[in-house]
């Protein structure tokens, strides 16, 4: 009776180590597959921030491969003919940011801050056997986003950490002095340009500003021409939604980009559509296709800031 009831311990302690084993094993295997290896950190890299504006599915690189391949061809062909060289001080290239898309910017960083800390929380405590279960609102830390968002706005810098942003006097103290200091301070434009440097490209007045910078308003000493202020009519406009305009694109007969073999695009009868830098597909009709869209917004059904042009340089 004594060596049976001794048996039954040995196996029932062996039972329990196998299972604090499996437990342990299990909970390794959890930490392993949480870390990435660097194969899987390039994908993510070549997926999200090259190119980050050609959209990427299950790291399906094909349509960036062919952007890609357009790049190297511009190239090229601007090597040989230099009217085809872009003027990088050419106001149709530039992109003014807002306060929503800053404020958007570092949201995002603080929102991926305040998961990964919960992430690493849960990673410590749900393996341990404890009593309780595991309760999520008691480790979220609910000022991490509102104190990230006060401090950048009171004191005016700017750290996103994913992109590597680190910038100085983003938000400035609106002094109202005169209704004109006002408008001044709330139309001033600055250029990430170093002020320190000695180049007259980006300080010069270009005549694509005509209409949309003042050409006078503008400080003396080093910040001369790298620190304008939008003309009085002047209407910035913000972001719409592609979608619409995707599918209202392909319905008029464009092909899409995803059905095209690569060689499409070196065809000379068409001409390929792009929309906010990403292609779309190719067209044989492009006339058409131009006219439809304006009459659509003349109609109203497009926006009115939504722009069409043709290019035979692209």
């Amino acid at each position: 009776m004594y060596l049976a009831l001794m048996v039954r311990r040995v196996i029932e302690a062996q039972s329990n180590k196998e299972l604090i084993d499996d437990r342990d094993y299990y909970g390794n295997k959890r930490l392993e597959l949480a870390r990435k290896t660097p194969v899987d950190e390039a994908r993510d890299i070549l997926a999200t921030t090259i190119l980050a504006h050609v959209p990427v599915e299950h790291y399906y690189f094909r349509v960036k491969a062919m952007y890609l391949a357009l790049m190297v061809r511009r190239v090229i062909e601007a090597q040989s003919n230099k009217e085809l060289i872009d003027d990088r001080d050419y106001y149709g290239n530039k992109r003014l940011e807002l306060a929503g898309s800053l404020l958007s910017l570092l949201f995002e960083d603080l929102f991926k801050r305040f998961n990964t800390e919960l992430k690493l929380v849960a990673d410590k405590c749900i393996p341990k056997v404890r009593a309780t279960q595991f309760d999520v609102i008691k480790y979220i830390r609910q000022d991490l986003i509102t104190n990230g968002l006060v401090m950048s706005i009171a004191t005016g810098n700017w750290t996103v950490k994913r992109f590597k942003m680190e910038r100085i006097g983003v938000t400035q103290v609106l002094t109202r002095l005169s209704y004109i200091s006002a408008l001044g301070m709330m139309t001033r434009v600055n250029s990430q340009f170093e002020k320190t440097r000695k180049v007259s490209g980006p300080r010069s007045l270009q005549p694509s500003q005509f209409g949309m910078l003042c050409p006078s308003d503008t400080p003396e000493g080093e910040a001369c021409g790298l620190v304008k202020n939008l003309a009085l009519m002047t209407h910035i406009t913000t972001d719409l939604d592609e979608a619409a305009i995707v599918r209202l694109v392909l319905n008029l007969g464009v092909e899409d980009v995803h059905l095209l073999s690569g060689e499409e695009l070196s065809d000379p009868s068409v001409y390929l559509v792009f929309l906010n830098g990403n292609i779309l597909g190719v067209v044989h009709n492009h006339q058409r296709l131009i006219r439809t869209l304006r009459l659509l917004r003349r109609k109203g059904c497009l926006s009115e800031f939504v722009s069409i042009y043709s290019s035979r340089i692209h």
